[in-house]
């Protein structure tokens, strides 16, 4: 009798370990970005095929709604066309779209920023006393190819995870700046009239 009762306290024990090692292995490991290894992808955007540039901002917006007028922030999308210059405001709010041109000089201050860099993926570990919301965090801009879209400044989680950007803070730090500038002279940037 005591043998039977060894025996299944053993295989409890067997059966709650195997339990317990099947919980451990529920997730997914992170694939490597590359084959030896290294947590760090990098990808140079003049070998790339761009086909267009989006900047995302949150921006104060004037909504009208059965006669009262409304100041909400709300999510503004600048999508420059690469190779024309082409701007297209969205206001998410109010699906506002308006149309500006980029002058030559600031397309090719673009060009230059653009072409001269590369982006990298890297896998941040976040530390043991560190806790992050499993919330994506959005960029500040998106490149995107005839292959990809690649969302500049985002993260897997809040504590931007295997983060996606530019790899030289100078580079990101142009772009932004270049950004604003656009915007801080966008009434000025009217479209050449079609004839």
């Amino acid at each position: 009798m005591r043998k039977v009762h060894l025996g299944m306290s053993t295989s409890f024990i067997v059966v709650s370990f195997l339990i317990l090692m099947s919980y451990q292995n529920c997730s997914v490991p992170k694939s490597k970005s590359t084959p030896d290894n290294n947590p760090n992808q990098t990808s140079a955007l003049a070998n790339e095929n761009i086909q267009s540039v989006k900047f995302l901002s949150s921006e104060n917006t004037v909504v009208q709604q059965n006669s009262k007028t409304f100041t909400l922030v709300s999510q503004t999308t600048y999508s420059v066309d690469y190779l024309t210059g082409e701007i297209i405001k969205n206001i998410q709010a109010n699906s506002d779209k308006q149309q500006f041109c980029l002058s030559e000089s600031l397309l090719t201050e673009l060009h230059d920023i653009i072409e001269s860099s590369s982006v990298c993926k890297t896998e941040n570990v976040a530390s043991k006393d560190q806790v992050c919301s499993q919330v994506y965090k959005y960029g500040y801009a998106q490149i995107i190819t005839n292959k990809e879209t690649i969302d500049l400044g985002s993260g897997s989680d809040g504590c931007t995870s295997d983060k996606i950007d530019l790899c030289e803070q100078a580079s990101t730090n142009m772009l932004r700046g270049w950004f604003q500038a656009v915007k801080n002279q966008l009434t000025h940037l009217s479209c050449p009239k079609a004839n």
